[in-house]
């Protein structure tokens, strides 16, 4: 858990130091809260806990795995610039396809808003090319 702790506070880091990687700020702030929550947790659990991990230690310890998991899906979504509605219909649509498999042909619904291209006609008029030897090549 230490691990994912030290990930998160070095991509915490370098959003620091490159700032136009943070496309939205209240979630990068959010998981900044998580992380400090996340460090002060791992402390109380191990000052209360001593060598033998108690009760709280094990409640600490999952409440840190929940932190860790909101704090790296909040750093996702703020270097992406999705909110959590997009993430959430962005993974049910991945959900459909890997249930459903890509046996069946692909079905194209243009967006809303978009008007369908036209399609070609299958029986274009034929051209009419007259050829007169009279006038000369342009």
């Amino acid at each position: 858990m230490q691990g994912v702790t030290a990930a998160l506070v070095a991509f915490f880091f370098v959003c620091v130091v490159f700032p136009s990687l943070v496309k939205n700020r209240p979630q990068y702030y959010a998981a900044m809260a998580a992380i400090v929550l996340i460090i002060l947790l791992d402390a109380v659990a191990h000052m209360i806990s001593g060598k033998e991990p108690g009760a709280f230690a094990v409640v600490a310890y999952v409440f840190t795995a929940i932190l860790q998991v909101g704090a790296i899906v909040l750093m996702f979504l703020s270097t992406g610039g999705l909110t959590a509605r997009e993430l959430a219909g962005d993974m049910k649509r991945a959900y459909e396809v890997m249930r459903r498999g890509e046996e069946q042909k692909s079905i194209i619904i243009p967006l809303t808003g978009q008007v369908p291209s036209p399609k070609a006609d299958p029986n274009p008029a034929p051209s009419i090319h007259v050829i007169d030897p009279n006038h000369p090549e342009r």
